[in-house]
């Protein structure tokens, strides 16, 4: 078992005991019990696209003259003095398995699926000293992990201990319309709602009590590095807000935060070791860019998001903004959405902007950027009290840098069908 699921475990049992040991109230324990799973049904469909061919990529990115050539173009790019790099003739590329489906007589690409998406359980309930009590895990079976969580919750306040979560993750408002289904990945997959730094060990948020609609939520990662060990790679910190008002009879809300994920292991000097490494093993023109111009997080990093919700009668206008800045490439998303409710079914139409800002810029001083635009369409209604269905639509567009040799800016959409339900 998971170091992190026996820490919930323990909370659990340590939760029960105290409350069964509690003298003032003599009340017994009442729990539910319950889950849900969620099915989709998705036809997608694209232009059958080529990548760029990596050998095509290193002779434009590099002068390959000779080995000096090279480790000049390295040097002149931030690597180390000396830095070499194997001539692509010599390095081993995949080939484009991309599209295995495409119809050559069309030129274009159409699939049908079906999945499991997500499957969860849950139980709540009251515990005899008054504290609330729920446990939930939820499995993302197309990622193949699970986030187990716990939730406390008193008159003094909520303590939530899950994966990957931060304060930002959960007072950011304003993201309807973002995250939406897509037949290709694009660059971010929506908002940034925690740092690396969040991604291992167990994540604590405290919510304090609600004042005049102020809402504030500190958060800390519980690693090695936390309980005294130097072994653990961050320290990470974070905070929240969350602010509702009401004018006439329209409801605002704002809410965001920041987090920070302190990294005193990985140096500007390690990041570019590691980048050198990734373009030596690069087996794609994606992999050599990923290397030779930093797209990955290193070092220490820093989230920033803020987001804002309207409400009126029956509508809702929604927008946000998240960014999350690193010793290495820095990264944001944008979104606004609009919402309508009308004859029991929930309308949203949304639209998001990602980018990621390599670290490095080209040998003639070009700045290196990914971006995908997506555009979503979803209305979902409840059948009855345990099963909701929804219709979801989406357009993706994406534009990597590292397929200016290619067919340039790829193009998908997705249609799908899917059903939650409750037990």
């Amino acid at each position: 078992m998971k170091k992190t699921s026996l820490y919930l475990a323990s909370i659990f049992i340590c939760g029960t005991a105290l409350a069964g040991n509690s003298p003032e109230n003599t009340e017994s324990k009442s729990f539910s019990f319950g889950g849900n799973v969620i099915m989709d049904g998705f036809y997608t469909g694209s232009v059958c696209y080529e990548n760029a061919s990596p050998m095509d990529v290193f002779a434009e990115e590099l002068n390959e003259t000779n080995a000096s050539s090279i480790t000049s173009d390295l040097e002149t790019l931030g690597f180390a003095t000396g830095s070499t790099l194997g001539y692509e003739n010599s390095m081993t590329f995949d080939l484009d398995t991309r599209y295995s489906q495409c119809d050559t007589a069309t030129g274009r690409e159409k699939i049908f699926n079906f999945e499991f998406t997500e499957l969860s359980f849950e139980t709540s309930g009251e515990l005899s000293n008054g504290l609330h009590i729920s446990l939930k895990d939820t499995f993302d079976i197309q990622k193949e992990q699970h986030t187990p969580e716990a939730l406390l919750e008193s008159e003094y306040g909520s303590l939530l201990l899950k994966q990957r979560t931060s304060a930002v993750d959960n007072m950011l408002v304003g993201t309807t319309g973002s995250g939406a289904k897509t037949a290709i990945t694009p660059i971010l997959d929506g908002h940034i709602t925690n740092t690396s730094g969040g991604d291992d060990g167990l994540n604590a948020v405290y919510f304090t009590p609600s004042f005049s609609g102020l809402d504030v939520a500190l958060g800390l990662n519980i690693n090695d590095s936390n309980l005294g060990s130097a072994s653990s790679e961050f320290e990470t910190y974070s905070v929240g807000f969350g602010y509702e008002t009401y004018v006439g009879d329209m409801v605002i809300s704002l809410g965001g935060g920041i987090e920070k994920a302190t990294n005193d292991i990985d140096t500007s000097a390690s990041c570019l070791t590691d980048d050198l490494s990734i373009a030596e093993s690069a087996t794609s023109s994606d992999s050599l860019y990923d290397g030779l111009y930093g797209s990955k997080r290193c070092g220490s990093e820093t989230l920033s998001a803020i987001g804002a919700e309207l409400g009126y009668g029956n509508y809702t206008i929604s927008t946000a903004f998240s960014s999350l800045d690193s010793s290495n490439s820095d990264s944001s998303t944008w979104s606004v959405g609009i919402g309508r409710s009308f004859n029991d079914v929930d309308y949203t139409i949304g639209y998001t902007e990602e980018s990621l800002d390599y670290a490095r810029k080209k040998v003639s001083g070009e700045s290196v950027e990914d971006s995908s635009k997506i555009i979503m369409l979803e209305a979902s209604r409840p059948l009855n009290e345990r099963i909701d269905l929804g219709l979801n639509f989406s357009t993706t567009e994406i534009d990597k840098a590292s397929q200016q040799l290619g067919n340039g800016a790829e193009e998908a959409w997705r249609a799908g069908v899917s059903v939650a339900i409750d037990f």
